[in-house]
Order: C-alpha cells, then structure tokens, then sequence
C-alpha cells in the first residue's frame, strides 16, 4: 500500500487540471510561427494555412513594392515574403520569381490578374497596378493545396496606431500544428492516465463491505451477542510472493503503459515523417 500512496493522493479534479495544463502548453508551442495578427483587417481565413504569415508588412510610401516568389514556407519554398503587404492606391506591386520551390505563379482570387503558365526561372516578374482601396488576395495555383497564398491590402483600412499592423491577433493553427500539440500533450497526459488507472484500481481493490452487510452483521451480534472467540488454528506461514509468479494487475498495467508509449510515438512519428515537407528523421 505504501507504494500507491503518491498516487492515490491524487484526487480526479488535479487529475483533469493536470491534462488540462498540458493540452494549453501544448497548444502554446503549437501556435509559434503561426500567429495573425490581422489588426482590423479581416482575411476571412485566408492565412489560417500560410506558414509565413505574421502580419501586414506596410510598404506605404512607394510607388513601386517587390514580393518574391518562391521563400521558405509551408514546408518548402512555397511562399510569398512577404504575403501581405500594405501600399497606397496607384502602387505597382511586382513579383520577382527566387527559382527556388519549383513552378509558381501569380493568381488573384477574383481572376482580375494573372502571371499565367507556372514558371521556375530566377529573376522572373510581374507586376500589377492597385488604383482602388480594398483587399486583393491571390494564390500560386501549382501550390495553393499547401498554403502558398499572398494578399495585397491597398490604402489605410484597418491600420493600426502609428500606421504599423500588428498585436492583439488571434492564433490559428495549421493541421501540423494540431498534430504536433496533440502528440505533446499526449506525451504529457499520459503518465497521469496511468496514475489515475493505477489509483482506481488499488481504490476497487481496497473496497470493504458494503453498509447493507455491515448493518447485517450489527443485527446479528445484537441478537445472538458478540462473536465467542475460538482459538485460531495453526496455519503454515504465509508464502512470500515471489517477483517470478504471475501478476494480471499488474500485467494489465504494463500492457497499458507500453500502449500509451507506442501511440504517443506513431502520432509523433506520423508528423515529422509524413507531414514534414522538409528533411526528416528518415531523410
């Protein structure tokens, strides 16, 4: 009993709060790289999957502003730098091409501009002009499936104090994301599991009798008086158990642990091996 005493002092409450915890800080580590900071300008979405995303870049001030296509994002080369970007009504945006990511292009989302047929080749451009206030959002078509998108935000629409965006975003998370705070908080969670199986069980196992039998036992030695006692009989001595004899509990309880370990590796596994666009544990 002495061993269980640890975790049989744990009540249900900590137990929940304790995964609860790990889920935040999970979900914490999960979010880096991933944050919006949209300050007034609503995208409607349209960076919940773009790696590279952290804010609205302001470039106003310029009458001409480059964004390369083809940085690192998303796994790869697959993105804009910046993808977003703040100019002034009249600013001709050109799009230089890295070399790097494969075949990219240039797609607005309402189909007003184009750069047409993906290319590869370093020092590739084009350039669209933005006379109108609003919002223009475009996209590769090669790699849009993986997040390769931009957005083009013209005039002073959702500027924050000192005409830089930024702070007070919201945090979105990526499917990766998901899978790397599922697998940690997985790895945190799981050995509070296994107390809380481990102090259940001893808890069933420690069980007395139950009131219904304790109020029949007091009727009884009212009736008939206590018990007389008997003389014991000489038993053998008891044999110790030795750590060889067989164990279901505690069988069970390895079975349970070593199950936990191996999901909580195949979750970890399946991220970084299946997920991860870049180099990995098997290369």
């Amino acid at each position: 009993m002495s061993g269980r005493s640890g975790i049989d002092g744990l009540t249900r409450r900590e137990l929940l709060r304790g995964g609860a915890a790990a889920g935040t800080a999970a979900a914490g580590l999960a979010a880096t790289g991933t944050a919006t900071a949209q300050s007034g300008v609503d995208f409607d979405g349209w960076f919940s999957d773009v790696s590279n995303y952290d804010g609205i870049v302001d470039r106003r001030g310029q009458d001409e502003v480059t964004v390369e296509v083809g940085v690192q994002a998303n796994g790869s080369d697959w993105g804009f730098g910046p993808a977003a970007v703040r100019v002034d009504p009249g600013t001709t945006v050109v799009w230089e091409w890295t070399g790097r990511g494969g075949a990219h292009n240039v797609v607005a989302e309402n189909d007003g501009y184009s750069s047409g047929t993906a290319v590869n080749e370093a020092g590739e451009t084009f350039e669209q002009t933005f006379e109108e206030t609003g919002i223009s959002k475009y996209f590769c078509d090669p790699h849009l499936a993986v997040g390769m998108k931009g957005a083009i935000v013209i005039g002073d629409m959702g500027a924050g104090a000192g005409g830089e965006d930024g702070g007070g975003g919201s945090f979105q998370l990526s499917q990766e994301g998901w899978l790397l705070a599922g697998s940690f908080g997985l790895a945190v969670a799981s050995p509070l599991i296994f107390a809380a199986f481990l102090r259940f069980r001893g808890r069933d196992r420690a069980v007395g009798p139950s009131d219904e039998t304790r109020n029949q036992l007091k009727r009884v030695e009212e009736r008939e008086g206590p018990p007389v006692a008997e003389e014991a009989p000489v038993e053998a001595p008891a044999q110790e158990i030795e750590h060889d004899e067989y164990d279901p509990w505690g069988t069970l309880s390895l079975v349970i642990g070593y199950l936990l370990l191996v999901v909580t590796l195949w979750v970890f596994m399946y991220f970084v091996e299946f997920l991860g666009r870049g180099p990995t544990v098997i290369g």
